[in-house]
Parts: C-alpha cells; sequence; structure tokens
C-alpha cells in the first residue's frame, strides 16, 4: 500500500489543480478542522498577507466554508467535492495515457512510411482509416468477421466510386468461408469478390499507396504484430502478392462489373483481359484515362480508340499464349489513338509509358 504523507498531498493536489498556496492551506485545514485565518497561516507557508484570499478561492471551489467569529474562520467541507475532483484528475490522466500508448502504437502517417505495431486492432483502425480516405481502388484480403467490421465503410467507398476487390479466407486450416454470412453486402460493399480456401494474412492496400498488413493468426498465436505503410514501391510489391497469391488463383464468387460500357478498371491488366477479345473480334474500343504524365508527373486525363495492346503473350495485334507469372511482371501496355496523336498507357509503376493510368473507363465498343 502506498502511504501518502500531507507534503506528498500537497504536490499531488497542486499537480491537478491547486496552486502551492491553496493546496498548502486546504491540508493544513482539514488537518485542523476548524481555525482562525491566523492560525492557518502560522500553521502553513502561506503569508498571513495571502490567507484570506485563498481561503475565500478555496470557498468559491466548495472546498471550505468561511465565517466570522471576532475574526475571519474557516472550516473544510465534507470531501466530496475534493474527491470529485480528483477523480476527474485522474480520469483524465489514464486517458491521456491511453492516447499517448495509442499514438505511440499509431506512428503518423506522415512520418513514418513503415511502422511495425503489437495489435491488430491498430491495424484495423488504420484500415478503416484507408477505406474512409480512399479516392481510386481498395484490395481486401480477409476473413468473413474482419471484412463485416469493414462493411460500413466499404459501401461508401462504392458510393464514391472507388473500385472494392475483396478475397475472403477461413481462420485456420479446418474451416471453410462462411460466405452465406457476407453475401448480402456483396451488392454495395464490393465490386469484386473471390474465396480463398487457405488461411491468409489481413491485407488491404488503399489508392496503390497505404497498406495495412497482418499475418495469419493460426501461424503466430503467441506473436501479434502488423504493419502500416505509407509508401508507393512497397505498396507495389503488396499488390503483386495480393493479385498472384490472394487473387488471380482463386474462383471469381461475385462481380457488379457491368457487361456493356461505362466499364470501369483501376488494373490495366484486368482492362486488357477484357478488351483483348473485343479487337480480335474486329470491335472498337473507346477507353478514357485518368493518371499522370510519366514524364512530367501531372495529373491527366485522356480519350481515344484502342489501336494495340502490348503484355505478356501478346506483343501485337492478334492473340497468343499467356503465362500466368509472366503476365504480373512483364510489360503491360495500352496504345490509344487520340486527338493528340498515338498515346501508350501504362499501369502502377508504368516507366516506359507516356501516361501511367489510375482509372480506366471503357466508354464506347463499336
Amino acid at each position: 500500500m502506498v502511504v501518502v504523507t500531507p507534503e506528498d498531498l500537497r504536490q499531488i493536489l497542486q499537480r491537478t489543480h491547486l496552486s502551492q498556496y491553496q493546496a498548502d492551506a486546504y491540508v493544513t485545514l482539514v488537518e485542523l478542522g476548524t481555525a482562525s485565518a491566523v492560525e492557518i497561516a502560522n500553521a502553513c507557508d502561506v503569508p498571513q498577507a495571502r490567507i484570506y484570499d485563498v481561503l475565500r478561492d478555496l470557498e468559491g471551489m466548495g472546498y471550505v466554508e468561511t465565517y466570522e467569529r471576532g475574526s475571519l474562520h474557516a472550516r473544510a467541507h465534507e470531501p466530496d467535492q475534493v474527491i470529485n475532483d480528483l477523480q476527474e484528475q485522474a480520469e483524465s490522466a489514464l486517458a491521456a495515457a491511453d492516447e499517448i500508448e495509442d499514438r505511440w502504437e499509431q506512428p503518423s502517417i506522415e512520418n513514418h512510411r513503415v511502422s511495425v505495431v503489437n495489435r491488430f486492432e491498430t491495424v484495423a483502425e488504420r484500415a478503416r482509416e484507408y477505406v474512409q480516405d480512399a479516392d481510386t481502388q481498395l484490395l481486401l484480403a480477409a476473413t468473413v468477421d474482419q471484412f463485416l467490421e469493414l462493411a460500413p465503410d466499404l459501401a461508401d467507398a462504392i458510393d464514391r466510386g472507388v473500385v472494392v476487390k475483396v478475397s475472403f479466407h477461413p481462420p485456420d486450416p479446418d474451416q471453410l468461408v462462411e460466405l452465406d454470412e457476407v453475401s448480402e453486402y456483396f451488392e454495395g460493399a464490393t465490386t469484386e469478390v473471390r474465396e480463398r480456401t487457405l488461411p491468409g494474412p489481413f491485407v488491404l492496400i488503399a489508392d496503390r499507396v497505404g497498406v495495412c498488413f497482418a499475418p495469419e493468426i493460426v501461424f503466430h498465436p503467441s506473436n501479434e504484430y502488423g504493419m502500416l505503410i505509407n509508401d508507393y514501391s512497397l505498396g507495389q510489391v503488396f499488390k503483386w502478392y495480393f493479385e498472384t497469391s490472394l487473387w488471380e488463383a482463386w474462383e471469381p464468387v461475385f462481380s457488379a462489373k457491368p457487361e456493356t460500357p461505362p466499364i470501369h478498371y483501376t488494373s490495366i491488366r484486368d482492362c486488357i483481359r477484357d478488351v483483348e477479345p473485343l479487337l480480335d473480334e474486329g470491335h472498337e474500343v473507346e477507353v478514357r484515362v485518368t493518371g499522370r504524365a510519366t514524364a512530367t508527373g501531372e495529373d491527366t486525363t485522356l480519350t481515344g480508340t484502342v489501336t494495340n495492346l502490348v503484355h505478356a503473350g501478346r506483343r501485337s495485334n492478334g492473340p497468343g499464349p499467356e503465362s500466368a507469372l509472366t503476365m504480373f511482371a512483364e510489360r503491360a501496355t495500352i496504345v490509344l489513338d487520340t486527338d493528340d496523336g498515338t498515346v501508350t498507357v501504362g499501369g502502377w509503376g508504368a516507366v516506359l509509358e507516356d501516361v501511367e493510368a489510375d482509372h480506366l473507363v471503357v466508354e464506347a465498343i463499336d
């Protein structure tokens, strides 16, 4: 048990809300019970010239009562008000401690490109912030329970025009994904859904820069941790991991993508995959692109007719064999005929093309 001396009590009261003189006079009066102002001043370090003002300040706080008996006297009130004030100060101090802990585990996005945190709750909270701020694309790998926590915010993102791809996985190898529990959320909270039969990590990639990652809990039951990333290049690495391990190899179970224009894409490879058979059949496809000029970094929007596709397995007009792995590593380019001439469009990380696309829209198919 901690022993609190009168001097300790004075210091505690000073650290909360009383001045040095107020704390000294109050502790002295509690010890004396009832006393004159002069007696109180003589028993503590408050000058007699100040004791009257100090007692009236304490009376205004509800801590003491003053009265005249030939001279000014004072008695301490029941300590309810003091106790309530101390408890409020303690609660504020505990709240500040919790906030400091949260800020320690949630470093500022602006000041940290990569942060390792100790709790999944920290990862989940940052993921929610990323979803709420997303403008273009969200890639999510999650369990059913993790998805349900984010579903309302994902629905809001869909309403803003964000493309949302969700890959579901079970929490452990002995379970299956219970998609019946969440299928009602597919329409309105997702753009595309796939089901993975193996456990996987929690992954969220937002607008190519923000990444939240937490490993499979079944493999790390006693070593919970997570990563928060705000970096374009590392975001690209996680995107490749998402597409190769958590997306392409697994069966689609839902798609809200329309079959007729306008058809929206945030992945140039998805766009190429859908446009390629149309070109092979002789159709003319018009595409609108929003992105950045790779030479200057300036934002740009352009519209043109697709004249060629260049990607793994297809080097010129005409179909060819496609390798599941090389399609993610090699060049993927859409060539457009625009009013300003021929423009080459690449996807995430484009360096060879004229434009790095964030958003592609198939606007017409003739």
